[in-house]
């Protein structure tokens, strides 16, 4: 067997610990969609438990629909309310916002040190404008910032951005 010659920037575990908040985000925004009365499916899969994972291309969550109108959805989890994606994340939400033609939103869920709900908002891409953040974050990732006046993920305020589409 061939032995890799790099040294990966996170660890498994460190790598698998991002992932809590993503799983506690997407379970209370599925949560909040039902009790909402949205309809929703599975887009994106699940790559975390692969045993070489490449960095490639993000895949949204979800696809969410209202009223005959459909756009994709991407869990964030995060402890502070500073509103980062990766940069190649915002990239590939790009692709795919273009390639499938539908609105791409980032939904983003504050949890504070109890893992109790503090903030939750939400971005449109091609809406709500980011720019390269400075520097690299912890695990040496670039990252976008969105503007800090973004609507808070509510279902008035889905079903707002849902009428203003085209």
């Amino acid at each position: 067997m061939k032995k890799l010659d790099f040294q990966p920037v996170k660890s498994d575990k460190a790598f698998k610990k991002n992932y809590k908040l993503h799983d506690m985000a997407e379970a209370n925004g599925k949560n909040l969609l039902v009790q909402w009365g949205f309809n929703f499916s599975n887009f994106g899969e699940d790559r975390r438990n692969e045993k070489v994972w490449e960095r490639g291309e993000d895949k949204p969550d979800i696809i969410i629909e209202y009223n005959g109108k459909r756009a994709l959805v991407d869990w964030k989890g995060k402890r502070k309310p500073k509103w980062l994606i990766n940069e190649r994340a915002a990239k590939s939400y790009e692709n795919w916002r273009e390639k499938l033609n539908m609105p791409m939103m980032i939904v983003f869920f504050v949890f504070d040190e109890n893992n109790e709900i503090r903030e939750r908002r939400f971005a449109v891409l091609g809406k709500n404008k980011y720019e390269l953040s400075k520097g690299r974050q912890w695990d040496a990732n670039k990252t976008v910032e969105f503007e800090n006046d973004l609507p808070v993920f509510t279902a008035p305020e889905i079903i707002k951005f849902f009428n203003s589409m085209k």
